[in-house]
């Protein structure tokens, strides 16, 4: 925590940041840290100089308060941080920098990420909270996905009782597991996408500590989040956790208490969910395909990775003795082809692939990488476009689906 209290203010931060804004923010803790405000320098300069050094300096010494503080506004300091705030306060009919704008002028240079979080856990905590619980589903890069073996199953969570069963059996889930006594249970609905976020206890970890110049023993139980996604279009259950155990038995507990059947998805654990046949059978020729009027405007091949790993008559992987991991600009079987003319595309196995998803936003270009690696794992650090990018993907023939006529046999 210490590390992102001390990233939070950083050089350009400390030289841009409204110092009567960050006074807010630090007066209540000003005398257990040890500052004098008003016996900072009066030149502005070295009195910005002077907070930095102060952050710099961060450590567990913080109050927990200000710590709690500085790390959930350090959460939100970011591109899709600021992007969540804006589209909550426009949602809620409010201008979280309203207060900072000067008339007559654009905005300026202040109004960066970090700035606009900042202003935001000051003066508009419920679009600060609501904007942190959305940030919370972007935490996992990659997530244990599973589908629904049968279609147009409708969640039952607004039933009496149902949010209620589900959330007991999480605490239990989580009380038996780690011993932790804290569990928050969380829903948010969007269109045809319904979102569960669990806070929760885990392992407990010890640290030694420097208490009042003696070193002294801290053992405590880290809060930590798991995520459940569930897209009512597809039937897809999307779980972001730190466990895959606990991620599992989510799974099995949404599927039995919002859906009504705790095994809708276990058919799919076993079944492969991505695949790279496509650019197996292509090669240098593959090209992805997407809509030319959309929001993705380009898609590059970034990177494989080939080995001669097999898959035996048991199901067991014969592991490769060498591999080969290729990178390049715009198609990295193609620079194969060049790099490496001997191996044949048909004889060696991709292990995984990652590309770079360009994507325009609001008039300007943002590149998500992904990564792909089957039979069931993708992962990608942004996931703030990922339902754009699955679909993608899907038309691509690289994820696949649970169709129809397999949720029938599946049921049968």
């Amino acid at each position: 925590m210490a590390k992102r209290i001390r990233n939070f203010v950083d050089r350009a931060f400390s030289r841009t940041v409204d110092l009567q804004m960050l006074h807010r923010l630090l007066s209540p803790y000003l005398e257990q840290i040890g500052v004098d405000w008003d016996a900072l320098p009066d030149e502005e300069g070295k009195r910005r100089e002077a907070i930095f050094g102060l952050f710099a300096k961060a450590d567990l010494k913080f109050p927990a308060p200000l710590q709690f503080a500085l790390y959930n506004i350090s959460t939100l300091s970011t591109d899709y941080g600021a992007r969540f705030m804006q589209e909550i306060a426009t949602e809620m009919g409010v201008d979280v920098l309203a207060a900072h704008r000067i008339k007559g002028s654009p905005d300026d240079l202040r109004f960066n990420p970090r700035f606009m979080a900042l202003a935001t856990w000051l003066d508009h905590r419920v679009v600060f909270d609501r904007a942190l619980s959305a940030a919370a589903f972007l935490a996992y890069s990659s997530k244990i996905e599973r589908d629904a073996d049968r279609e147009n199953v409708e969640p039952r969570h607004h039933e009496k009782g149902v949010r209620e069963g589900f959330t007991e059996e999480v605490r239990q889930h989580f009380v038996g597991r780690y011993n932790g006594h804290y569990c928050d249970v969380r829903w948010f609905e969007e269109e045809d996408l319904l979102r569960v976020l669990i806070l929760h206890g885990s392992k407990p970890e010890t640290k030694n500590v420097d208490q009042e110049g003696a070193e002294d023993t801290l053992k405590f139980r880290e809060i930590v989040q798991s995520t459940i996604e569930y897209d009512l279009r597809q039937g897809a259950i999307a779980i972001g956790s730190k466990s895959a155990t606990d991620a599992k038995k989510l799974v099995k507990l949404f599927g039995g208490h919002v859906l009504g059947d705790s095994n809708i998805f276990e058919a799919s654990a076993k079944e492969q969910l991505y695949t790279l046949e496509p650019l197996q059978r292509q090669g240098g020729a593959f090209k992805f395909h997407f809509d030319p009027e959309g929001d993705i405007t380009h898609v590059a091949l970034r990177e494989v990775r080939v080995d001669e790993g097999q898959i035996t008559k048991t199901g067991r992987l014969r592991r490769s003795p060498w591999f080969l991991t290729l990178g390049d600009s715009e198609n990295a079987l193609k620079r194969l082809k060049v790099v490496a003319p001997e191996i044949e595309i048909d004889d060696v196995r991709i292990v995984h692939a990652k590309i770079d998803v360009t994507i325009e936003v609001d008039g300007s270009e943002t590149m998500v990488p992904v990564t792909i690696r089957p039979p069931r794992t993708v992962s990608m650090r942004d996931h703030s476009h990922e339902r754009l990018i699955l679909e993608m993907l899907e038309k691509n023939d690289i994820r696949k689906r649970r169709r129809t006529d397999q949720a029938a046999v599946a049921a049968e």
